[in-house]
């Protein structure tokens, strides 16, 4: 017994629920005794702010410590959105060295397509779509994607492309090639999955393949 029982019990509570943390590996999210509470999501949201200050390398670092210690973090929608412009803004710098012909058009959060590569004679869009890699890229998810962009087309005068090319870092199922098929008929459409420069084979690879294609049904 003590003068102070509440802050006592309070303090055994939070000693338990890290013990469990630490056990199960889940995330504290949110926890309440009486008066005190204690939120793990506000401090999440403190750290993505402070990425904003930070290079893309440093961030995306961040982002992957962020996640270890917080699985959580994956399904908040400010995290799935820095992730994807930090993915961007990493393709497009490297797309540039090795396309420097490449037009860029980088708007704040995935704003539109995000560079048109000229290559024998078509212009190619190339939009960048992250997200978490153990989750793949699903049919529905493609067709949205080639929906947005060509309704942007229509509304926004957006740029003149023949093809489009979606970059992602997710996972591709084995039924890819039918879907690719099936949004081909709104957009010529390529996939290509990119982590990092390991993977610029298989994107110069998936530009040459789409390029090829437009040549054939012109």
């Amino acid at each position: 017994m003590t003068s102070n029982q509440a802050g006592s019990v309070a303090l055994l509570l939070v000693g338990v629920v890290l013990l469990l943390m630490a056990i199960n590996g889940s995330p504290l999210t949110r926890a309440r005794y009486q008066d005190y509470e204690l939120f793990m999501a506000r401090r999440r949201r403190d750290v993505v702010e402070n990425m904003r200050d930070d290079s893309p390398e440093e961030a995306r670092q961040a982002l992957q410590v962020l996640s270890t210690l917080d699985p959580g973090a994956s399904r908040d929608p400010l995290v799935a959105r820095v992730s994807n412009h930090l993915l961007e803004l990493e393709f497009v710098r490297r797309l540039q060295g090795l396309h420097p012909e490449a037009e860029v058009s980088q708007g704040p959060f995935d704003q539109g397509i995000d560079a048109v590569v000229p290559m024998d004679g078509f212009r190619i869009g190339v939009e960048v779509k992250g997200g978490s890699g153990n989750v793949p890229l699903n049919g529905a998810d493609l067709r949205r994607i080639v929906n947005g962009v060509a309704s942007r087309r229509v509304r926004v005068a957006g740029p003149n492309i023949d093809g489009l090319l979606v970059v992602t870092n997710r996972a591709l199922p084995a039924q890819l090639p039918r879907r690719i098929r099936e949004v081909s008929e709104i957009i010529p459409t390529g996939v290509v999955r990119w982590v990092d420069e390991q993977d610029d084979q298989a994107l110069d690879a998936a530009l040459r393949e789409l390029s090829g294609r437009l040549r054939r049904s012109s």
